[in-house]
């Protein structure tokens, strides 16, 4: 018994784990008043963002002489309503419009060798009018090509079976020539055609009369102003490329092809945004490219020591208040 009665008897509390540290939500509130922070302090910035320079400066003022401990009451705050208009009145102007009903679309600036097709076509209306249904101009890609046709019905280019250019056909070239003269940067090629009419002798065939006609009608620009330099190609098909595929006999087929080239000119570098930002400008928007050109902001005073340990004490009560309101 008196062995009993010295027995020591020991009791082992086992403490569960709790849910506080790193595995509880405390960090949660934390970071919620972070994120909350955080969505404030971009908002403050867009806000600074979109007043004038005179509004910021106000607002500089009154942040250097703000107390929190003035007996006055509360500070005076920048009303609602003026903070409002500031947002009205100070906001960017929006970048992208409504689209409408039925936009209109920009003008499309005209290559170098649209240009020059025009200036071929206005020359030749004006010196040669009869001739405008025999004289063909158009482009492809940086190429204006000039189809200078035959018509049996019209004015003929060349005496029957010979290379001898008509007036009427030295009329269209002449009439042609200056504006190729000027536009042309590129080598000037010179092609002639027949029809399918063959010749009875082996000896002088389409092929022939085709060369021939195209080295007439190339003296024939050169005199007109065309230099001997810009000539790249002169060469006679015959019959293998005709104007009207679907009738290889039709006089059309019988021409002179005048291919020349016209590049476009390099772009400067920068000259994409310059001319966007030309655009810009006369519409009357913010130039988007550019960095705003503002006056800078005038230097603002750090808030006196006192001041700060004041504040800091606020936000600490202020952020305990609302840690134990949402526990």
């Amino acid at each position: 018994m008196a062995d009993k009665e010295h027995k020591k008897v020991i009791i082992k509390k086992v403490k569960k784990g709790g849910h506080g540290g790193a595995h509880g939500g405390s960090w949660k509130v934390a970071y919620a008043d972070f994120v909350t922070a955080m969505m404030a302090f971009f908002l403050v910035m867009w806000l600074v963002n979109s007043v004038t320079v005179e509004k910021r400066e106000q607002i500089a003022q009154y942040f250097q002489s703000f107390s929190l401990i003035d007996t006055g009451g509360r500070p005076g705050l920048i009303p609602a309503t003026d903070l409002s208009q500031v947002a009205q009145e100070n906001n960017p102007p929006n970048i992208v419009e409504p689209i409408s009903e039925n936009p209109a679309s920009p003008a499309k600036e005209k290559s170098e060798a649209e240009k020059a097709a025009e200036a071929i076509k206005e020359a030749i209306e004006a010196k040669t009018p009869d001739m405008k249904d025999q004289i063909i101009v158009k482009t492809e890609a940086d190429k204006v090509i000039v189809e200078v046709t035959d018509d049996a019905k019209g004015k003929p280019l060349f005496a029957l079976g010979k290379s001898d250019l008509t007036q009427d056909a030295k009329r269209a070239l002449a009439a042609a020539a200056p504006p190729i003269s000027k536009a042309g940067k590129g080598k000037l090629t010179i092609e002639g055609h027949t029809d399918a009419y063959t010749y009875a002798g082996e000896r002088f065939t389409n092929w022939e009369l085709s060369t021939d006609r195209a080295s007439a009608a190339r003296r024939e620009l050169e005199k007109a102003g065309v230099s001997p330099d810009s000539v790249g190609v002169v060469a006679g098909y015959a019959a293998t490329r005709p104007f009207v595929p679907d009738n290889v006999y039709d006089p059309k087929n019988r021409r002179i092809r005048l291919v020349m080239e016209v590049p476009q000119p390099p772009k400067e570098a920068g000259s994409d945004s310059g001319a966007k930002a030309k655009t810009a400008e006369a519409k009357g928007k913010p130039n988007i490219f550019d960095k705003p050109q503002e006056p800078p902001a005038p230097p603002v005073s750090p808030i006196p020591k006192e001041k700060r340990e004041i504040l800091d004490q606020q936000i600490e009560r202020l952020y305990d208040e609302s840690i134990k309101g949402k526990q």
